[in-house]
C-alpha cells in the first residue's frame, strides 16, 4: 500500500503541513550534518501524503493548484530550510513527471505510485543516438537535489541534431543506473543532499526522454492524458515558483527566531531589555513587511498562471514575464528581511546552534539559484516593456 495514498484538500495540506514544523525543526542540525534529509524526515512526509501534492489524482495524488502547493511549501520551509527546499523540488519533480509521456508515466508510478524523481539541469554530455533511443558513455550531472531519497533521475543533455543546435532534452533513468557523487558541500541550504551524479553506459529509450522546449511551451505530452490546469502550465514562470517559496518560509523563521530571542535579551552594561530598542523594532516591523509583500507577490503570480490556463487553456507570456519577475523580487524582499534582523541580532546569533545564522545562510542560498536570478528576471520583464524580446528567455 502506498505511503500516504489519499488525495489531499488545500486545508488537509497546510495543517499537516504545519503540523510537521516543528518536528522538522528539531532535526535541523541533523539535517545540516547529514548533508541529506534524514530518513525518518523523509517518511515522515511521506506518511503525510504531502510529496503527492503535485501528482495527477489519476496517480493517487492530490493535484492541488499552484498557489496551495507555495502555502505547503512556505510552511514547512518555517521549520527547516534544507527541508523545505529538498521538499519543493521533490515535488516539482513530481509535476515534471506527469508531463513525461504516459508510457514514462507509467513506468515511474504505475506499480510504484509514491516514485521520487530527482533533475539535473547542470553539466552532462551530449549522448549518442542509437536504435531505440539515446545512450550516455560516461557523464557527470551537478545539483540532484534530493537523489538519495529518489527512485529516478532526469539528466539534462543536450541531443545533437543533424541541422541546427542540439535539442535539449530530460533522460529519464532508474536511479540504479547512476552513481551518486558525495560532493554536497555547501555553506546553505547544506541538508539538501544536491549531489552530483555520475551516468556510464546507460541506454534511454525514446519514450524517457521529454523535450525541454515543450516544458517551456506548456505542450509537454503529459498535458494530454493529465488534463488540470497544473499540468498545462509551462516552465517558465511556473518553475519559479516552486524555487522561491523556501525563502519565504525561511524569512518567517528568522522573524520568529529574532522575535523569541530578543524578548529575553538583556543590555550587558544596563541591564536593560533589548525588547525596547527603537532600532530593533523598525528592522523587526521591515522585515515583516518585506516578508508578507513576498508572501502576496508569489501567490498572486502563482494564482494568476492557474487562472489564465483556467480561462485561456494557456498562460498569457505577459503573465508569465510578470511572474519570474514579482518571484525572484520576493527572494530579494526576503533576503533582506533575514540580512536586516540577523545583523541586529548581536554576536550570539553567529553560535552554530543558533537558527537565525542557518536562516541567514540558507535564504542567501535560495538567492543563488540561477533561476531566482534578480538582475536576470528584472532585465528580461524590462526587455518585454520596451519591445526587445518576449521576457522568457534566460541567459
Amino acid at each position: 500500500m502506498a505511503h500516504g495514498s489519499e488525495a489531499l484538500t488545500p486545508a488537509e495540506a497546510t495543517a499537516r503541513a504545519q503540523a510537521l514544523i516543528p518536528v522538522i525543526a528539531e532535526r535541523a542540525l541533523k539535517t545540516e550534518a547529514l548533508r541529506r534529509l534524514p530518513d525518518e524526515t523523509f517518511t515522515d512526509l511521506a506518511d503525510s501524503a504531502l510529496m503527492r501534492i503535485t501528482q495527477p489524482r489519476r496517480f493517487g495524488g492530490s493535484e492541488l493548484d499552484l498557489a496551495d502547493v507555495f502555502d505547503v511549501i512556505n510552511l514547512l520551509s518555517q521549520g527547516c530550510g534544507s527541508t523545505g527546499w529538498t521538499y519543493s523540488l521533490i515535488i516539482a519533480h513530481g509535476w515534471f513527471v506527469a508531463l513525461f509521456g504516459e508510457q514514462a508515466q507509467q513506468e515511474v508510478w504505475g506499480s510504484n505510485p509514491d516514485g521520487i524523481l530527482s533533475t539535473c539541469f547542470s553539466g552532462g554530455c551530449p549522448p549518442d543516438a542509437v536504435d531505440g533511443g539515446l545512450h550516455i558513455r560516461d557523464g557527470r550531472w551537478r545539483f540532484s537535489t534530493g537523489v538519495h531519497h529518489a527512485d529516478w533521475v532526469a539528466l539534462l543533455a543536450p541531443v545533437r541534431q543533424e541541422d541546427g543546435p542540439p535539442d535539449m532534452r530530460f533522460l529519464l533513468i532508474p536511479k540504479d543506473e547512476v552513481e551518486i557523487v558525495e560532493d554536497w558541500r555547501a555553506a546553505g541550504l547544506a541538508g539538501t543532499g544536491s549531489c552530483s551524479v555520475e551516468a556510464r553506459d546507460v541506454f534511454v529509450p525514446h519514450h524517457r526522454t521529454l523535450r525541454l522546449q515543450d516544458l517551456l511551451n506548456g505542450t509537454a505530452p503529459g498535458s494530454a492524458v493529465n488534463d488540470g490546469p497544473m499540468y498545462r502550465l509551462p516552465l517558465v514562470g511556473t518553475w519559479q515558483v516552486f524555487l522561491t517559496a523556501p525563502a519565504v518560509g525561511i524569512a518567517r523563521a528568522a522573524m520568529a527566531a529574532w522575535i523569541e530571542r530578543t524578548k529575553s535579551r538583556l543590555r550587558p552594561a544596563t541591564g536593560a531589555p533589548r525588547a525596547a530598542d527603537p532600532i530593533g523594532l523598525v528592522r523587526l516591523g521591515g522585515a515583516a513587511a518585506r516578508i508578507e509583500a513576498a508572501e502576496t507577490l508569489i501567490r498572486r503570480a502563482a494564482e494568476n498562471v492557474t487562472s489564465d490556463v483556467r480561462a485561456l487553456g494557456a498562460a498569457a507570456p505577459a503573465t508569465l514575464a510578470r511572474s519570474r519577475r514579482d518571484n525572484a523580487f520576493s527572494v530579494g524582499l526576503c533576503v533582506e528581511a533575514v540580512e536586516d534582523l540577523f545583523r541586529g541580532a548581536g554576536a550570539s546569533a553567529l553560535d552554530e546552534n543558533s537558527p537565525l545564522q542557518r536562516n541567514w545562510r540558507d535564504v542567501h542560498a535560495v538567492a543563488q539559484h540561477v533561476a531566482n536570478s534578480l538582475d536576470m528576471n528584472l532585465r528580461a520583464w524590462g526587455e518585454r516593456a520596451v519591445g526587445l524580446s518576449d521576457g522568457l528567455r534566460f541567459g
